[in-house]
């Protein structure tokens, strides 16, 4: 049985609209799978709660990470370093990740980030996407490079929703796709199983973003192949 915690990074537990929309994708590519839900807060409070999964998904927050307290980028660092399973990070997530290990984050218009959203203009619908198989890591299965090799031909097509974004990813992370738009699109970590988009891979599949499902495709690929 495939078990997934899906981890909702929102400041409010209320806020699940993203993570739920998650849900349902990796439902509608994998049924089999066991998804839960769970808020940051639960499982800081008690970690056991991810202990029996098989895999990780950081999602999407409406806040900016300024607003979290000081504590919650080193424990979400702590997190992933112990979790031995493959992780996903999606839009926010990705940008959590990248802010725990040492990157850089800017607003995509670069307008001057305060302390909301509210405002300051969005990067929002179909976008073209560029995957660089070649800086795909060592270690994605065989399977997910197959599923993969379809990104082009399908247009490369990508939602996206964010305002801020990744301009400088963490040196233990190796950029696997870039937009007009967006520098780091998609990363990935250069020896685990760990793979994030600010793109969401989620949404747009009746608006052609054929590319996003096979992300999600693929990073359930490498699930697969450790369950």
């Amino acid at each position: 049985m495939v078990r997934i915690v899906l981890c909702n990074l929102n400041l409010q537990a209320t806020e699940c609209s993203g993570c739920e929309r998650i849900a349902e994708a990796i439902a509608a590519l994998l049924p089999s799978a066991e998804v839960t839900l769970l808020h940051f807060a639960e499982i800081r409070r008690n970690p056991v709660l991810v202990a029996r999964a098989t895999a990780l998904v950081l999602g999407p927050q409406g806040t900016p990470f300024g607003d979290y307290d000081r504590g919650f980028l080193p424990w979400l660092r702590a997190l992933v370093e112990v979790f031995p399973g493959p992780v996903l990070g999606v839009c926010g997530g990705m940008q959590a990740l990248a802010l725990a290990w040492g990157g850089r984050l800017e607003t995509a218009y670069g307008e001057p980030l305060v302390a909301t959203y509210d405002g300051l203009r969005k990067v929002r619908g179909p976008h073209a996407v560029t995957l660089d198989r070649a800086a795909l890591p060592s270690w994605l299965p065989d399977q997910a490079r197959r599923t993969l090799q379809a990104w082009q031909d399908l247009g490369g097509q990508c939602f996206e929703s964010h305002v801020e974004q990744v301009i400088e990813p963490p040196s233990v992370f190796v950029t696997v796709a870039h937009s007009s738009l967006t520098p780091v699109e998609a990363m990935a970590h250069r020896r685990r199983p760990i793979l994030a988009s600010q793109f969401h891979p989620e949404l747009g599949w009746q608006q052609g973003c054929e590319a996003g499902r096979l992300w999600l495709r693929a990073w359930l690929d490498v699930v697969r192949a450790v369950a």
